[in-house]
C-alpha cells in the first residue's frame, strides 16, 4: 500500500459521521504538534494542530465536534482547549491536585486512559458536559506516593456565550467521591434515546457506580457489587458495546469482566470473566491494556502489549471461543505496542501505538478470526500517544419497543430517501461515500451496492452498524456511469450517480 493511500485511509477511518451525529469525527493525539485526524478534510490528508504548541495529549484524551464534524474543543485531562489549541475561558485547572501538577512539565497532559468524555446537553444545543475521573495519591494505599488512585468523578459544564465563545461556567463538580479504579469511565445512551448513563468502578472491590444524566440533574442511581474484586490501579479500559447491551472492563490485573447492561434501568447483570491467565502475558514486557466490541456486538477484542485476541460474545463458552488474531514472541522486545482501542465512524476499530508514529486498525471487526483484517503500523505525521479519544456511541438511538422508549425519539421508518454524497465525483481510484447515519437496528441487513448502466451489480458490501461513511476502491472499474445505492432490509433508501473516468 503506497504512502498517499495510507494517509488517505487514515484520515477517513479516524473521524466523524454525518447529518448531526458527527461528534466523534475529529481526533487529536500526540505531544507538541498534535496529529489531527479529521474525516471532513476534503484532501483526505492527516494534518497537525498548532505547530508551535507544547501540548501533550498523551494518555487522557477526549474531544467533541459539531454536527458537521468540525472540532469544537478537546482535553488531555488537565485543561480544555478550543479548536486552535487555546485554553477556553476558565478552562484551566481541570482535575486539580498532585497528579495534575506532576504532569505539567508537559502542559495539558494527565495520566489516566479513558478518564474523560464529552456529552452534549440533553436540552441545549450550545451546552456541553465534560465528565472526568480525577486521581490523587492516597498514603494509606501507597505511603511512598508513587501511584495515583482514582478519587472522584467530576463534571465540568461548557456553554457558548452571547459573543459566540465557549466558556466554562462550572468545573470540577464532584459526582462520586471514593477510591476508584483507573479503568476509566464509560457512557451509554439511555433507552429513552435522550439521557445518558455514566459508569465508573470502585477500587479494591467488585462494585460499580452508575450515574444518570438527564435534563434536570446528574445523580448516582446505583452502586452495584457483582463480579470479580478489582485492584486499585492497573491501567485497563472500560466501555459499552456499540448497542449498549454489554459493559466490559478490561484490567491489567483482573483479566476481562463482561456484564449484560439494561439501558432502561441502568443495571448490570450476568457477570462473566475471562481470567488474566487466559492471555499468558509475560510480566517483563507485556500487559493487558485494551478492549473493544465489534459493531455487530458479537466479537470482543482484547489487546495485550503485542497481541490481539478475539472472543465470541454469543458463544456459550466465551473463554473457549478465544482466537489469536496477532501474535508476537513475548520473550523478545515489543514489536507492536497495542495500548488503547476505539470504535471509529466507519465501523472499524483503531488501536493506538504507544508514543511512536504508528496506529493500527481492525478494518472488519465483524469478521471471524483473521477475516477481521488487522492492519499494523499505519503511519502518523507526528509522534502519537498511548491514549485515543474516549467516545461513547453518539449514534445510538432509543431502545425501540422497550418500556422506556417513551419520548418519541426512537427509530422511525424512513419517510424520504436519504442523501448520498460522493467525493470526488468524477473519480478514478477511490471514492468516499457518505450516506449519513441511518438508525439501523442490530439485526439490520443494510448494504451498499454499485450498479452499472446495464443494471448489473458490480460491487456490494454490508454496512457496519452505527457507521456513516465508507471508502471504496474503484481503480478496476471501467470508465463510465454507475449508480451507488444504499439498501435497508431489501428496500432502496438512497441512490446517487457516480462517474468513473
Amino acid at each position: 500500500m503506497n504512502k498517499s493511500l495510507v494517509l488517505y485511509l487514515l484520515s477517513y477511518f479516524l473521524c466523524q459521521l454525518s447529518y448531526s451525529q458527527k461528534e466523534d469525527y475529529t481526533w487529536l493525539l500526540g505531544s507538541g504538534t498534535l496529529n489531527q485526524l479529521n474525516f471532513t478534510e476534503t484532501d483526505f490528508s492527516l494534518s497537525t494542530l498548532n505547530p508551535d504548541s507544547s501540548l501533550r495529549i498523551h494518555i487522557t484524551n477526549a474531544s467533541i465536534s459539531d454536527s458537521s464534524g468540525n472540532l469544537l474543543f478537546f482535553t488531555g485531562g488537565a485543561a480544555i482547549y478550543d479548536n486552535l489549541g487555546n485554553i477556553i475561558e476558565n478552562g484551566d485547572t481541570i482535575n486539580p491536585g498532585y497528579i495534575r501538577d506532576s504532569w505539567q512539565a508537559t502542559p495539558g497532559a494527565y495520566s489516566a486512559k479513558n478518564a474523560t468524555l464529552f456529552i452534549q446537553s440533553t436540552q441545549k444545543k450550545n451546552e456541553f458536559y465534560l465528565f472526568h475521573l480525577r486521581g490523587d495519591t492516597i498514603p494509606d494505599l501507597d505511603p511512598n506516593g508513587n501511584n495515583g488512585f482514582g478519587t472522584n468523578v467530576f463534571f465540568t459544564r461548557i456553554f457558548k456565550n452571547n459573543i459566540d465563545n465557549y466558556i466554562v461556567e462550572q468545573k470540577n463538580v464532584s459526582l462520586i467521591s471514593d477510591t476508584l479504579t483507573d479503568n476509566g469511565i464509560a457512557a451509554c445512551r439511555h433507552g429513552n434515546g435522550r439521557d445518558w448513563w455514566i459508569m465508573a468502578s470502585e477500587g479494591g472491590s467488585n462494585c460499580y457506580y452508575t450515574l444518570l444524566y438527564s435534563p434536570d440533574t446528574i445523580v448516582q442511581v446505583h452502586k452495584q457489587c457483582l463480579g470479580v474484586k478489582s485492584f486499585y490501579t492497573d491501567g485497563g479500559q472500560s466501555l459499552f458495546s456499540p448497542d449498549g447491551s454489554i459493559f466490559v472492563r478490561g484490567s491489567v490485573k483482573d483479566g476481562v469482566e463482561i456484564f449484560d447492561f439494561d439501558r432502561c434501568s441502568g443495571l448490570l447483570s450476568n457477570p462473566r470473566q475471562i481470567p488474566l491467565s487466559e492471555f499468558g502475558v509475560n510480566p517483563t514486557n507485556e500487559y493487558l491494556g485494551s478492549v473493544s466490541v465489534s459493531p455487530n456486538n458479537r466479537f470482543l477484542y482484547v489487546l495485550t502489549s503485542g497481541r490481539v485476541f478475539q472472543f465470541d460474545l454469543e458463544s456459550n463458552d466465551i473463554v473457549g471461543s478465544k482466537f489469536l488474531v496477532h501474535n508476537r514472541d513475548t520473550a523478545q522486545l515489543i514489536d507492536y505496542v497495542f495500548t488503547t482501542s476505539q470504535f471509529a465512524p466507519d465501523g472499524s476499530i483503531i488501536i493506538s501505538g504507544s508514543v511512536g508514529t504508528n496506529l493500527h486498525r481492525i478494518s472488519n471487526p465483524d469478521g471471524f478470526g483473521l477475516t477481521c483484517n488487522l492492519e499494523t503500523k499505519l503511519p502518523l505525521l507526528r509522534s502519537g500517544s498511548f491514549g485515543l479519544p474516549n467516545f461513547p456511541n453518539y449514534r445510538l438511538g432509543a431502545l425501540t419497543g422497550s418500556a422506556c422508549d417513551t419520548l418519541g425519539v426512537g427509530i422511525k421508518e424512513l419517510s424520504a430517501p436519504i442523501e448520498i454524497l460522493l467525493q470526488p465525483n468524477p473519480a478514478s481510484t477511490y471514492v468516499e461515500i457518505d450516506y449519513g447515519f441511518l438508525p439501523w437496528q442490530s439485526k439490520s441487513e443494510a448494504v451498499l451496492q454499485i450498479h452499472n448502466l446495464l443494471g448489473e451489480k458490480v460491487y456490494s458490501m454490508p454496512l457496519p452498524q452505527y457507521s456513516g461513511k465508507q471508502i471504496i476502491d474503484i481503480s478496476k472499474f471501467a470508465a463510465g456511469v454507475y449508480f451507488v445505492g444504499v439498501y435497508d432490509r431489501g428496500r432502496r433508501v438512497g441512490m446517487e450517480r457516480m462517474i468513473v473516468d
